[in-house]
């Protein structure tokens, strides 16, 4: 026995080289002999790595002046050191110079952007609502939070904007607490089957703090009571800290509510929201912001709670309004009367839709991204009928991932989506404003995955805070240059046309009465 076992104990080592060597063998010979591009069955495709892919070449000169190159002109400012293959590259990750591309629109689109340009030069008489629509991409008030702080240090502005009582990702531009029997109720994906109908308001969902009613007749007997604390955010920008505004957007069916709004512990609005309102909005004012605002609901039923806003008395009003999961083709299934109220009451000078990506995945053919573009597009319509006075602006998908063998690359039919998307935009008077491009185009989103600190995430789909903070640079650098181009504009247009040979008189405005024209052919 004592000798069976050392034979054994002996022997097992041979026996786990053995099999592993035989394993590599023919694992080395599937590669050599398995089809490079794969094999395709029905709908899904076969890959194995080949060779070269498996065995990594060492990195000569020529790959690694190409690869610090490339992320040189992605990235221009501060140095950073990483290792590859022993071989010390410096590159730059800042600007993303050689990739920054300009916002794109026709003359419809022109008009609309000068309109709500005109009303940010009236933002101190008037406040000025811009509402961020998107997916996931800004989910936590991401990119928004970054370009609402520099319009309202430009113009003024203070306050958060829109939000809802549940948010799916908490913003970190709101610190919020609420009773625990609170529920939400989305507009899209997987609905509540208790909900019959389609009003959702603007942003897409409501919450209440009572049970959906199976009829119209309510037991008065039970009484219902849900609360909301409203503390002012702990990481957020100064301006969002500061506001002087409360509203509340909300419809109400079936029997009288009470609410009361408490500032710091004194009572500001006390009232009672009757029953059949189609749309109410709840307002409260302030001379100082509140440390911590209450709002309090009591009755035999809850109100639709669409969205809280807090504002400042003037300047920009920017809301973040993400729809997780959503591919931007939802709006024309709400209840139309019910957003238009709340649009109406919100009044917004531009709209952004930033989507995209949640269909990427799910486009196989130039047909299905070409659906697609139209679908949006209807959208599009849609948004613009219910808000006739603010500019639209698109902004498409950035680079989006998918493994290959060994690699990550950009989804096959992505650029389609993005020319879909940019084509909706422009036929229908909007502005286009590439995302794609500014990351650098095909294949960029690995770089953008792997640069220090990284800018995006390990899902090879969403950004990093960073990179949300530099894309939100990126667009902010464009649309002030589109002010700037308007402020400046009608220097520009007559120097332009003015013909070489001929002598100009010096422009400093424009000339718009019969005086002044006569005045200056007198100059001449």
């Amino acid at each position: 026995m004592e000798d069976n076992t050392s034979d054994n104990k002996n022997t097992h080592p041979i026996l786990t080289l053995t099999s592993l060597v035989v394993v590599m063998v023919l694992l080395f010979l599937v590669m050599l002999v398995f089809p490079e591009k794969g094999i395709q069955i029905g709908s899904s495709k076969i890959q194995f790595p080949t060779v070269n892919d498996f065995f990594i070449p060492q990195l000569e000169e020529d790959s690694l002046s190409k690869y610090e190159n490339d992320l040189a002109e992605l990235f221009d400012s501060t140095i950073v050191v990483s290792k590859i293959d022993s071989a010390i590259i410096q590159h730059k990750l800042d600007s993303l110079k050689k990739f920054r591309q300009g916002l794109q629109l026709n003359d419809k689109g022109k008009s609309a952007m000068h309109r709500f340009f005109a009303a940010l030069d009236n933002a101190k008489k008037k406040k000025v609502r811009i509402m961020h629509y998107g997916d996931s991409q800004i989910e936590a008030d991401r990119i928004t939070s970054y370009l609402r702080n520099e319009l309202q240090k430009k113009f003024g502005g203070y306050g958060v904007g829109l939000f809802p009582i549940i948010q799916v990702a908490r913003k970190m531009s709101v610190n919020t607490e609420f009773s625990e029997n609170w529920k939400r109720y989305p507009g899209f994906g997987k609905k509540d089957s208790t909900v019959t109908h389609m009003k959702y308001g603007a942003l897409m969902a409501f919450c209440r703090y009572a049970p959906i009613p199976k009829t119209k007749i309510i037991n008065d007997s039970i009484n219902h009571e849900g609360w909301l604390k409203i503390k002012k955010p702990r990481a957020s920008y100064g301006r969002t800290k500061t506001y002087s505004q409360l509203k509340i957007f909300l419809s109400n069916s079936h029997s009288p509510i009470k609410y009361k709004i408490v500032a710091d512990g004194v009572d500001i609005v006390v009232g009672v929201i009757q029953p059949n309102t189609p749309f109410q909005t709840l307002k409260a004012n302030f001379k100082t912001t509140p440390e911590e605002i209450t709002v309090s609901f009591n009755g035999s039923d809850s109100p639709d709670i669409y969205g809280i806003s807090l504002e400042g008395g003037s300047g920009v009003v920017m809301d973040n309004i993400p729809l997780r999961g959503s591919s931007g083709t939802i709006f024309t299934k709400q209840n139309s009367t019910t957003l238009s109220n709340m649009y109406a009451s919100l009044s917004p000078n531009l709209i952004i839709m930033e989507f995209g990506g949640n269909t990427i995945p799910y486009i196989k053919t130039d047909k299905g991204a070409s659906d697609y573009g139209k679908w949006f597009q209807s959208q599009i319509y849609f948004m613009k009928k219910r808000n006739p006075n603010a500019a639209i602006i698109v902004i498409g998908p950035g680079d989006m991932s998918v493994k290959e063998k060994t690699e990550y690359v950009t989804y096959p039919y992505l650029e389609d989506v993005r020319d879909a998307m940019k084509e909706a935009a422009i036929n229908s008077g909007c502005v286009f404003w590439d995302m794609y491009e500014v990351m650098g185009g095909k294949n960029s989103m690995p770089k953008w995955v792997e640069a220090e600190p990284s800018l995006a995430a390990s899902d090879y789909i969403h950004f990093s805070p960073k990179g949300a903070k530099k894309i939100a640079e990126e667009f902010n650098t464009k649309l002030f240059e589109m002010y700037n181009a308007y402020k400046t504009g009608n220097k520009a247009v007559v120097k332009k046309e003015a013909k070489p040979k001929e002598k100009q008189p010096p422009v400093v405005k424009p000339i718009e009465d019969k005086k002044e024209i006569k005045d200056a052919k007198n100059k001449k």
